[in-house]
């Protein structure tokens, strides 16, 4: 009986100490946002990442604030994703046929019409 609960506790330590811990991570990001679309644009396709916790972009700086779960999604994919839906992201630029698609507010200068 002491060898079993010796196998069980040595298989249960195994176990957790095997076990991958994923941590919430936060990050400032630099947009190329213009708007109140563009955020409302970004917000919502993080929003609904998978591995994003919490996406909010501050217009005053154009920063994204972004809360994820570093075991489920990279920073790079973060940084993708607002490049493919046409937004520059700190030193990855926007996808030119992403920027095209967005209204004219939306696009870069587009305030300044």
């Amino acid at each position: 009986m002491k060898a079993f609960l010796t196998l069980m506790m040595m298989m249960f330590i195994t176990v957790s100490f095997g076990q991958k811990t994923s941590k919430v991570q936060e990050v400032k990001i630099q947009t190329s946002a213009e708007c109140g679309s563009c955020k409302n644009r970004i917000e919502n396709k993080l929003n609904y990442a998978a591995g994003i916790k919490f996406a909010e972009l501050n217009l005053d700086d154009k920063k994204l604030t972004v809360k994820y779960n570093s075991g489920k999604i990279k920073l790079e994919d973060i940084k993708k994703i607002i490049s493919e839906t046409g937004y520059d992201a700190d030193n990855i630029k926007a996808i030119p046929a992403a920027v095209e698609k967005l209204p004219a507010c939306c696009k870069p200068g587009g305030m300044k019409k």
